[in-house]
């Protein structure tokens, strides 16, 4: 299918989803969706101060913050639940100009995915070619699924930079294009035969990882406990109902 733009997987009202942790899959549907894009959305650091990154240099990571308040994390939830019901973030990002690399964590300070198996981990500070999202893979005025995100509350995402223009200093301008879903979960006493139906793919349903990568983020007890449901496997999912 190829990488699309992110516009077109984000989720309708009443949309159908199972969400991927590092524990299994737990299911449930939308209940309602708002969009939000922060564009443009210009580098800066804690105090506010817009940064340039020199030429063939690198950039530390930083969260996505909020230009009015740096001390606002644009992409963080603090609560578990909003309005009575769960919710989470889902979207991606587009950057600009052409010569920046940008290298997501999630949560922030983890590993960055992208690697290859084989192969040392990726290095930032380097410009290693792999693990990046660039103008290329995701352009400025269209992001894309190349790296699609979700993020649950409680985590903050973070990201390193480096700049591949030999020549001159430039600032990474990126538009950050998400839905904040409110969500019911479904259970295995309530709703077991329509998770089956998900799990086999009976029916439509948008299947999504939370954070990014090969390895799945933890969904923890804390919110299990919010939520009201506990990961289980998809074989255990087409089994129970």
């Amino acid at each position: 299918m190829g990488v699309k733009p992110i516009k077109e997987k984000i989720l309708d009202k009443n949309y159908l989803f199972a969400l991927q942790f590092r524990e299994g899959f737990v299911f449930g549907r939308t209940v309602n969706r708002r969009i939000c894009q922060y564009k443009p959305h210009r580098l800066i650091n804690t105090a506010g101060t817009d940064i340039d990154i020199g030429a063939s240099s690198s950039q530390a990571e930083l969260r996505f913050l909020d230009r009015r308040n740096p001390k606002n994390d644009i992409l963080y939830l603090d609560k578990n639940a909003n309005s009575g019901y769960p919710w989470f973030f889902h979207g991606a990002i587009g950057i600009k100009p052409q010569y920046i690399n940008m290298y997501l964590r999630y949560p922030e300070g983890k590993d960055i995915p992208g690697k290859f198996p084989s192969v040392d981990s990726i290095k930032p500070s380097d410009g290693d070619d792999l693990g990046y999202v660039n103008s290329f893979n995701s352009p400025y005025d269209e992001p894309t699924d190349h790296v699609e995100i979700v993020i649950i509350p409680g985590i903050h995402l973070g990201a390193e930079y480096y700049n591949k223009d030999a020549t001159r200093a430039h600032q990474p301008v990126m538009n950050l294009y998400f839905a904040l879903y409110w969500a019911q979960m479904f259970t295995k006493e309530r709703e077991g035969t329509l998770i089956r139906r998900i799990a086999l793919r009976e029916v439509p349903a948008a299947f999504l990882t939370v954070g990014f990568g090969d390895l799945p983020q933890d969904m923890g007890s804390d919110l299990q406990g919010s939520w009201g449901v506990k990961p289980m496997s998809l074989d255990e999912a087409i089994g129970g109902y």
